[in-house]
This record gives structure tokens, sequence and C-alpha cells, in this order.
């Protein structure tokens, strides 16, 4: 999804508008494309960023200490549910 979003950014930056009227400066065309594709790249890159820093549930170890009905606490990530939503004391209870 990233690279076509690139590649779009990248088309629509090349390609001559014309319905625009005759160009006064292209220096400036270039640089406001430029700023352009840019803005798109480093957004590119925030949200592969951001997507790199989320924990990986579906590869971690879950069980269901003894005693505690709807708990529910992942090894790797340290961390417990209960009843689905996170619990800061069961984990800390578990964990600590």
């Amino acid at each position: 999804m990233r690279v076509l979003s690139v590649l779009l950014a990248t088309a629509m930056a090349l390609t001559p508008m014309a319905t625009q009227p005759a160009r006064a400066n292209d220096k400036s065309d270039a640089v406001v494309a430029g700023a352009i594709l840019g803005a798109l790249i480093a957004g590119a890159a925030a949200k592969n960023a951001r997507k790199s820093q989320r924990f990986d549930y579906a590869n971690d170890t879950i069980f269901f200490p003894p005693g505690r009905q709807g708990w529910m606490c992942y090894v790797n990530a340290r961390q417990c549910y209960v009843k689905g939503h996170y619990s800061a004391s069961a984990t800390r209870e578990i964990f600590h």
C-alpha cells in the first residue's frame, strides 16, 4: 500500500495539468511538487515506524492462571486481561 501511494504521488507530481493557464514560473511548481512528495514519503515512513512498535500477540504464549476465572495473560508481553479488558492489577499480581 505504501509503495502504491508513493507511485501515485510521483505520477501526480510529474503529470502536467492541462487545465492550468500558462505557467509563470516552473521552478516554483517543482518546489511545490517536491514538498508534496516529501510529505507523502514522510507520512508513509511515520506509519511504518508506528507499525513496527506494536506487539505481535499472534506469536505470544497465552496462559490462564488457575483459580482466576476470566483471566488471560500473555507471557512475552507480560500483560493480563480480565474478561477481555486489560487489567493493571491482574498484571501486577501475576508478573511482579
